[in-house]
């Protein structure tokens, strides 16, 4: 292939990148995403982890703990302390439980249901925290566990 020849094809191959651009700048603009649709719907979606927010506060999470582990986690109105919780039971036993607390700062109400020792058991506290009831399967038989009101007695 002569000189000639060779510098004929780069022009041309020159020219039609210029017109690429050309025709690029006046058929569209930049993509936008479709306006006004709300809803989608999707097969398969992988990720680690999905956050729900609102403005700027973290209201809720769903995906994987530093351990790898899924976790669901809802965070009260400011978005500061977890009202519900599902995941690992990380100070007793490492099994699951789920968790209901109240939306109160000072309020201390909570229901746990959990994976204990021997089995399935649940848990709840009063305004102050303490225990008022559980229910429990023991290893050879289930217990149950009443406190009165405002007294911490069987």
């Amino acid at each position: 292939m002569k000189l000639r020849d060779k510098i004929l094809y780069m022009s041309f191959g020159a020219g039609l990148v210029v017109l690429g651009m050309i025709l690029n700048s006046l058929v569209s603009g930049d993509a936008d995403a479709q306006e006004g649709v709300k809803d989608m719907e999707f097969g398969y979606i992988t990720c680690k982890g999905l956050i729900i927010r609102t403005e700027d506060k973290v209201r809720g999470y769903f995906g994987l703990d530093s351990g790898g582990d899924a976790i669901l986690e809802i965070s009260d109105d400011d978005g500061e302390r977890p009202v519900a919780y599902l995941g690992k039971n990380t100070s007793k036993n490492d099994e699951m439980i789920f968790q209901l607390q109240s939306k109160s700062k000072i309020d201390k109400r909570q229901v746990m249901m959990m994976t204990g020792k021997n089995g399935g058991r649940f848990d709840s506290l009063n305004k102050i925290g303490e225990s008022i009831n559980s229910l429990e399967v023991g290893s050879d038989s289930g217990s149950l566990d009443v406190r009165v009101k405002y007294e911490n007695k069987k």
